[in-house]
Parts: C-alpha cells; sequence; structure tokens
C-alpha cells in the first residue's frame, strides 16, 4: 500500500505537482525494490481505486502496487500488440497513437513537451482517459525528474476536471501500466495510466453488462471526441 498523504480529507486530485511527482518516483523505487527482492516477479502493477462507487472501504486516500509472477491476461494482450508492432515497425506503438492523437486534437485534454492526457478514440468508459509521457518510456524508472513533473501535472489536470465536472468527488480505478520483466519488452512497451470511472452521466453508473462482461467486449453509448469536448471544457488551474 502507498498512502498519498497524512490528511485523511485530501485526495490525489488535491495533492500539490511536486506532491504528485514524489508519488511517481515512489512507484519507480518500490518497482525496483521488489524486482530485486523477487527476480521471479514478471510484472509490477500501481493503481488507485477511489470511491464507495468502485468498492472502496479505506478512504484515506492511497493506491496498491501488486507483484505477479506472471504477465495477467489484460496487460499482457496489451503488449503482446506492442511487441508486435515494434517488431513490425521498429517504433513503439503507443507513442505512434499518441503522434496521431496530438495531430487530430480533438480528444486531447492536456499537452505538454514531456507528457499527455487524452480521451482514446477506442474509450470503453465515457469518461476514460489515459496519460503518459511523451517520449518512450518503459517504466517508471525511465521518467527523469522533468517528466516526472510533467506527468504529475498532466493527471493532476484530468483528477481535477473529474471532479469539477460534477462538483463532487469522482470515482474512478486508475491503472498505471509498465513494460513486463521479460526480454525485449522494454523497447515495445509505453508507461501509461488508464483512468476508468465509473460514472457515464450524473447519477448514473456505468455498469459491465452482457456484452462487457459475457464476451468481453465493451459497449460505449459516448463519442469520445464529445466527452473530450466537455472535459476540455472544465477549467482548472494545475501549477
Amino acid at each position: 500500500m502507498v498512502v498519498f498523504t497524512q490528511d485523511a480529507r485530501a485526495s490525489l486530485a488535491s495533492l500539490d505537482t511536486d506532491h504528485v511527482a514524489l508519488l511517481l518516483e515512489v512507484c519507480a523505487h518500490r518497482t525496483s525494490a521488489i524486482v530485486a527482492r523477487a527476480p521471479e516477479v514478471q510484472y509490477v502493477l500501481p493503481f488507485e481505486n477511489r470511491g464507495a462507487e468502485v468498492g472502496v472501504t479505506l478512504h484515506h486516500p492511497h493506491g496498491q502496487i501488486y507483484a505477479y509472477p506472471h504477465v495477467p491476461p489484460v496487460p499482457q494482450r496489451m503488449h503482446e500488440s506492442e511487441f508486435a508492432h515494434h517488431a513490425a515497425t521498429g517504433e513503439p506503438l503507443l507513442p505512434a497513437l499518441i503522434r496521431e492523437e496530438l495531430r487530430d486534437g480533438r480528444r486531447i485534454l492536456h499537452a505538454s513537451e514531456e507528457a499527455v492526457a487524452f480521451v482514446p478514440a477506442w474509450a470503453r468508459y465515457p469518461y476514460e482517459v489515459w496519460v503518459a509521457p511523451r517520449q518512450p518510456t518503459a517504466d517508471f524508472n525511465g521518467l527523469t525528474a522533468t517528466a516526472r513533473v510533467a506527468l504529475a501535472r498532466a493527471l493532476l489536470t484530468v483528477l481535477r476536471k473529474y471532479d469539477a465536472l460534477w462538483q463532487k468527488p469522482f470515482p474512478y480505478i486508475m491503472v498505471w501500466y509498465q513494460a513486463p520483466r521479460l526480454p525485449g519488452y522494454a523497447a515495445a512497451c509505453q508507461l501509461h495510466a488508464e483512468l476508468l470511472p465509473a460514472y457515464r452521466m450524473p447519477g448514473r453508473l456505468k455498469y459491465l453488462a452482457g456484452t462487457e462482461i459475457g464476451a468481453g467486449l465493451f459497449a460505449n453509448d459516448a463519442l469520445p471526441e464529445d466527452k473530450a469536448a466537455e472535459l476540455r471544457a472544465v477549467d482548472v488551474a494545475v501549477a
């Protein structure tokens, strides 16, 4: 468990940029320590669950870091696609997709020299947002101090937009994906966060139903461009 702050009334969104950058550095340190202590670990997954709507019972702001002796099914499928793309093109997949998102511009929520946040064209949830460094970076340990601050600023921009959108604490699951501890994957995989909010509109949760659970295929009843525009219109300040 990673406790974000001593203030039980705070949230990740309420912390300042340097504090969040420090938490990203903590993820790097813990990833290294876990692998050094247990070399059989193939995957390290930091995440945060926020809100009773996603089953949280401990409301002091915190995240968790899980380590697995194998690559779990969801990241395995994603990283295999990244590996195949890199093998075919010599370029990591997500940075190529980010380049196209920046060129299009309609789904971008935040962009700087070092980091980007956007509603992906393939969003499964109406308010799903991805946050990533601009430069190819396999894991938390690949981030420079400057990139950590930029990534923290991008993340805070999204989290504050979430809370300001409906003027309430916005429940979500945030998962950080980094390269598996397997040969050849570091060059192909891009560190990034996926934020999966529980609401699809005020007072209406996004439940996984027949097609999602039964078939493993998501049905999103909102255009990513519309939700990106909605979030982009929410004005927030991040120092």
